[in-house]
């Protein structure tokens, strides 16, 4: 009886001992995906990144029969004769494999972390397992300038002109601490105290920023477009300092403006004197006397510049009212027209010689011949009476 009690406690003992197959923990795998390897990092748009990722078995069970299928979805294109899917007949536990791969960056990606997606499942099966790893694009600034404005919009000699530019960012990334100079090649134009800088700050992708700056013409400038550097520095996204230089022109148009200084009888023409008072070259110029509604004479001249003036004669007239019209070109062909109302009259010396009135020229030089003559015959007769 004391053996079988014996007997069935150990029994009990053995059984107790024994682990049930529920309480076995299973041999499983557990798959994740990361990036191990991106070049170029970061990844600029409009080029080619080699991406390296690794799958992990974490489990303590060997995985068999694996697909790994990339889902590249804007802005990244697979490279054509890559494949997409790669299969992998085990992934031992505690292991891992890798794949890599060619991914185009489409041109308009702008600086950002985007996900590019993964499916890894076990051949024959639907359930699939999603993963994601993020790649790093980073972008470039590229400047342009759009356009440039000026008040006034002609610029003439003497003035005092604010040039406006407006730079748009057609890159990919933000340039950042952005400043602008506008330098002239000629002294003709300077700029008034510092305003030939000025500060913009950043400008993102797609935005447009303005620079203004604040120039002197000088007097003496001419009618041309004069030329001109101007610059933006800035940061881009790396940190890195940069320069782009624009070649610009400042077109100096003045205006042409023909006045009369005078007009007068001049022996037996009536001349007068015109003058350019404005701040451009007039040319083609055409001179008209008009008397009674028609032209009684006419004059031509090539060019006229700035400050400088020109005689005319004009023969044929009347005394009494008249008009003289004078008409040019500027530097563009503009057509001008003026028209001068004058008075023709007889000058005063001209009026004395024909009305008989005031003193002959030989008037003294008759007085002092007649007084020395006199001086003479006295002298004579005293020494007679000697």
């Amino acid at each position: 009886m004391k053996r079988l009690i014996v007997a069935i406690l150990l029994i009990a003992f053995v059984a107790v001992s024994i682990p049930t197959a529920s309480s076995v923990p299973a041999v499983t795998q557990s798959l994740n995906i990361i990036l191990t390897k991106q070049s170029p990092f970061p990844v600029q748009p409009d080029q080619i990144a080699d991406i390296e990722v690794s799958l992990q078995n974490t489990g303590y069970g060997e995985a068999e029969n694996i697909i790994l299928e990339v889902l590249p979805k804007n802005p990244f294109i697979l490279v054509p004769g890559q494949e997409a899917i790669k299969s992998f007949s085990r992934v031992p536990a505690q292991d891992h494999v890798t794949a890599t791969y060619k991914l185009y960056v489409d041109k308009n990606a702008i600086t950002n972390g985007y996900e590019l997606e993964f499916n890894y499942y076990q051949t024959g099966t639907d359930v699939k397992t999603t993963g994601k790893v993020i790649i790093q694009v980073q972008g470039v600034p590229k400047l342009v300038v759009e356009k440039i404005e000026t008040q006034p919009e002609n610029i003439e000699p003497g003035d005092s002109v604010e040039i406006t530019a407006f730079i748009k960012n057609v890159g990919t990334g933000s340039a950042s601490f952005m400043e602008a100079s506008l330098v002239s090649n000629t002294s003709y134009i300077l700029p008034v105290l510092s305003g030939g800088l000025d500060y913009i700050g950043e400008i993102k992708p797609g935005e447009t920023g303005q620079a203004k700056f604040e120039m002197s013409i000088d007097n003496a400038a001419e009618y041309q477009t004069y030329p001109g550097i101007m610059s933006f520095s800035y940061k881009d996204e790396s940190g890195n300092s940069q320069v782009n230089t624009f070649a610009v022109g400042i077109p100096i148009r003045g205006k042409p403006i023909i006045d009369i200084l005078s007009a007068k009888i001049d022996g037996s023409d009536f001349k007068v004197d015109i003058e350019n008072i404005g701040t451009a070259n007039a040319k083609a110029l055409k001179i008209l006397l008009i008397q009674g509604g028609k032209t009684v004479d006419s004059a031509i001249a090539n060019e006229l510049r700035p400050a400088k003036s020109k005689t005319v004669r004009f023969t044929g007239f009347e005394y009494g009212q008249a008009a003289v019209n004078i008409s040019y070109l500027d530097e563009s062909n503009q057509f001008f027209s003026e028209e001068y109302p004058v008075s023709i009259n007889p000058s005063s010396a001209s009026s004395q010689e024909s009305s008989g009135g005031g003193l002959s020229p030989l008037v003294p030089v008759l007085i002092v011949v007649v007084v020395l003559e006199s001086y003479y015959v006295w002298r004579l007769r005293k020494r007679a009476k000697k």
